[in-house]
């Protein structure tokens, strides 16, 4: 075989491995298998074209076509061999930390570059090892209780992202069931706190209802954060026209106090009372009530009015106004405390019905007892009076004999001194003045001397129209000091003729000296 020929079979050798490059190259672009085949068919081509020299030249060629195939192999495969040991390594210790639960690990970034299999299994890899690295920091926020820590999912078949996301979401739910069922612990531990505490505050103020009324709501408002509230009892001082008497009203930890009357169904409370049932609005009214304050008056966002009912017998109406809702477990509280309340309520005021019958029986039978010893003094008086009354009577008896003889004796001194008057009177003319020198008698004789048909006439006249006012009041003066007034004074007889008369006036007095009349005598003088 000629030379030509043999350089003619390995152009044809090596044109047919380029052409198997290329199509390798084209099938397994950016893949890892078109190096390996590359660096595998480089040995074969030099193996043929050396055997195809060596069958050419003769066996003694031999000698060196097999050390320097062989080397040309080794060093082929070493390539190869390097070019996978490194990633492969890599790739096993990465996984043997990551099978250990170390999540701590990192890859030699020469390894990541390329787009062969190799490259991207250590991309891959390394994506892998950051989401478990964010699944262990997501499940230790989570163990923490952060349980609001975001994690994204790696995509739409992430079973684990899921797992964790439904693991988290079962432990919001939980956590919000324990602290729903905490709350409601603590609500209940309020309730339970607030019964026990206003069970204390109802025995120690059993006594009196005003006294009891100020407490309830001044404990109540501070314990449920209210801004004010008043206790209406049913006043039964009137049955026909009985009332809500306002007993007690709170407010901005002052003690209010109010003379306030409802008639049952009016308003609020007094519908309150008459169906019975709880009223809670957070839409008040335009000027229904205002909360006062240092800083001025305003209208409250909740009003809750609830009867104090016991045993379906309403007792009053407890009335509190906040400025914030008032909530569900407060409301039942509220509710739950009214029965309490109503039930001393209605203790109370069988305590005072009770007190006052026991007073009023003591009073009566203090007063029974008062009658009795009166009534034994009485009689032993009575005894004492009618002794005395027997003893008298026989001192009576002869009083009374004496009294009879008296009165014989003044009767008889009657008839004289009748007798003696009527015997003056016919022979003297006399008028009789009062005290204060009116006329308030005229005797017959005097009417005769005068011409004057009736006493009439002249009764009711004064003395100063007969002597005049300055004579008069001399003749008052010295009939005051009780001594007698005599002059002479020339009078009309009433037929035209003028007569002298004496006339004397004499006081008669009480045995204490006082005026009680005045005797005039007039008697005429005779002209010769």
């Amino acid at each position: 075989m000629t030379n030509t020929e043999i350089l003619i079979i390995i152009g044809c050798a090596f044109i047919t491995g380029a052409i198997a490059i290329g199509i390798h190259r084209l099938k397994y672009k950016k893949s890892i298998v078109f190096n390996i085949t590359a660096i595998m068919v480089s040995p074969i081509l030099l193996g043929c074209i050396i055997g195809l020299i060596v069958g050419a030249k003769g066996i003694a060629h031999f000698l060196w076509a097999i050390p320097a195939t062989l080397g040309f192999n080794a060093v082929c495969y070493g390539i190869i061999a390097r070019m996978m040991r490194g990633p492969l390594n890599e790739m096993l210790a990465t996984v043997d930390s990551l099978s250990k639960g170390d999540m701590d690990v990192t890859i030699n970034e020469k390894f990541q570059k390329g787009e062969h299999e190799l490259a991207q299994m250590m991309r891959l890899l390394l994506k892998l090892t950051s989401s478990l690295r964010n699944i262990a920091a997501f499940a230790d926020h989570v163990g923490k209780g952060e349980l609001n820590t975001k994690y994204e999912l790696l995509g739409e078949d992430d079973s684990l992202g899921k797992s964790m996301l439904d693991m988290r979401a079962n432990l919001q739910k939980t956590e919000a069931e324990m602290e729903r069922r905490k709350l409601e612990d603590e609500r209940r531990g309020w309730v339970t706190q607030g019964v026990a505490k206003f069970a204390d505050l109802l025995r120690a103020n059993n006594d009196n209802i005003e006294e009891l009324c100020n407490s309830i709501v001044s404990n109540l408002v501070r314990y449920i954060g209210a801004n004010q509230a008043g206790i209406f009892i049913l006043s039964d001082d009137d049955t026909q026209n009985p009332a809500l008497e306002l007993k007690a009203c709170y407010a901005y930890d002052r003690r209010k106090f109010f003379q306030r009357t409802i008639g049952l169904g009016d308003g609020l409370v007094g519908t309150c009372f008459r169906e019975r049932d709880t009223i809670y609005m957070t839409r008040l009214p335009k000027d229904y009530i205002s909360i006062t304050s240092g800083l001025g008056g305003e209208t409250p966002s909740a009003l809750l009015i609830v009867p104090l009912k016991l045993n379906e017998e309403v007792y009053g109406v407890l009335e509190i106004a906040s400025f914030k809702e008032f909530e569900p477990h407060v409301r039942e509280f509220v509710e739950k405390l009214s029965e309490s309340i109503a039930s001393t309520i209605s203790s109370v005021k069988v305590n005072i019905r009770t007190n006052k019958l026991l007073t009023q029986s003591k009073l009566q039978a203090e007063g029974m007892a008062n009658q009795e010893e009166e009534l034994r003094q009485n009689m032993e008086e009575m005894q004492a009076t009618q002794d005395e009354m027997r003893r008298r009577e026989g001192d009576m008896q002869g009083t009374l004999e004496k009294m009879e003889e008296a009165q014989k004796t003044a009767k008889e001194k009657e008839h004289e001194m009748q007798q003696f008057y009527n015997a003056f009177s016919d022979s003297c003319n006399i008028i009789i003045y009062s005290a204060e020198g009116v006329i308030t008698d005229v005797n017959d004789k005097l009417l005769k001397l005068f011409n004057i048909p009736d006493k009439s006439v002249w009764v009711g006249l004064r003395m100063t129209d007969f002597i005049g006012e300055e004579k008069s009041r001399k003749v008052m003066e010295q009939l005051m000091q009780g001594k007698s007034y005599e002059e002479c004074q020339e009078i009309d007889t009433g037929a035209g003729e003028k007569q002298i008369f004496r006339q004397k006036f004499t006081p008669i007095c009480d045995n204490k000296g006082k005026l009680l009349w005045i005797l005039l005598i007039t008697t005429p003088e005779n002209n010769n």
